[in-house]
């Protein structure tokens, strides 16, 4: 009898690779990977052919059931206008590529079309912010990105804006913040609090109804960094249902920067023992930081759900590597 193969399912809440390529020569004051400069500009303009650690013509040969959430990055430091047009030249280019490139990808409008598009073959791509600095002080601005197909909001960066203070800040969530969230939840746009500093992260959760998302935090128990969340912090994701995304970033996997695939598993391991089994997912930060040669470029990401397979089982890998990231996005359609 033949043995029937079914594509590894990957679902990853977060990546900078929009922004890698977007903003190589149009926006350069942005400072995004100088180092970029290297390479030549044909190898970095393309979203399915690429030097960048996501390449879309890559992750198909892989036969990958692929969900990507695309971030538009939005440095601190540029103001209210400059942040606004990084976000519109990096959506711009999204366009762009969606167009040019529609039989290896279709952006995700309703998650409830994720499955589908997965298996026709096709990346589906989440288009998702990193930093909400974009927004201003600007309500309408919440509708336009949600009517643009915005399905996950980074509140902030390192830095304080608007709304709230990343980890580098003091301070916390800001009265125009607060009805930032509820505004996100009324539109359906996730709610994502990776980057907040622990005052801002304990207010949002004061104000939320709705699940909320850290796309790319690991354990602070395991790996001291303030990017990390606590144990206190992830027991009240899982405890509303929330998502959690595993951060492939070496400096947040291991205090000392260089990740085996034990460091990886002393996170997950630990995170699982706090009730993580449904909560638990992937948050690459693939083209935002730098991560382990065994999981660069991404279609190594193959490697992390071996690994997971024969540590922790079939089904806790499956959970983890999409079922987990999947299912939080189709409910919150319907909730």
């Amino acid at each position: 009898m033949a043995i029937i193969t079914h594509p590894t399912r990957i679902f990853d809440l977060h990546c900078d690779t929009l922004d890698r390529l977007a903003l190589r020569s149009a926006i350069p004051e942005a400072g995004f990977m100088a180092e970029d400069a290297l390479i030549p500009a044909h190898r970095m303009s393309s979203l399915a052919d690429n030097a960048a650690h996501i390449d879309l013509t890559r992750m198909a040969r892989a036969q990958y059931a692929w969900c990507q959430c695309f971030a538009a990055f939005i440095p601190d430091g540029l103001g209210e206008q400059g942040s606004l047009h990084v976000f519109n030249t990096v959506h711009s280019y999204f366009k762009g590529q969606l167009a040019q490139y529609a039989g290896l990808i279709e952006q995700v409008m309703d998650a409830r079309d994720i499955r589908r598009i997965v298996d026709e073959g096709r990346c589906a791509a989440m288009f998702t912010v990193e930093g909400g600095s974009f927004l201003g002080e600007e309500f309408n601005r919440v509708y336009e990105a949600a009517d643009l197909g915005v399905k996950m909001i980074t509140l902030t960066w390192n830095g304080k804006n608007a709304i709230a203070s990343g980890n580098k800040t003091t301070d916390g969530l800001s009265f125009f913040g607060r009805d930032v969230v509820r505004t996100m939840e009324k539109r359906r746009v996730v709610v994502d609090v990776s980057h907040l500093n622990d005052r801002s992260f304990w207010e949002v959760l004061e104000v939320a109804e709705r699940p909320l998302a850290a796309s790319h935090s690991n354990s602070r128990k395991i790996c001291a960094h303030p990017r990390n969340l606590t144990d206190d912090q992830f027991r009240a994701l899982a405890e509303r249902d929330g998502l959690v995304g595993l951060n492939y970033c070496k400096r947040f996997l291991s205090e000392t920067g260089h990740v085996t695939h034990d460091d990886v598993l002393h996170h997950v391991d630990h995170l699982l023992e706090l009730g993580g089994e449904r909560v638990l997912a992937l948050g690459s930060d693939y083209d935002g930081c730098d991560v382990p040669e065994w999981l660069c470029p991404a279609e190594k990401v193959g490697n992390l759900y071996d690994l997971f397979v024969r540590e922790f089982g079939q089904g806790i890998a499956d959970a983890i590597c999409f079922e987990n990231a999947c299912a939080f996005f189709e409910r919150n359609e319907q909730r």
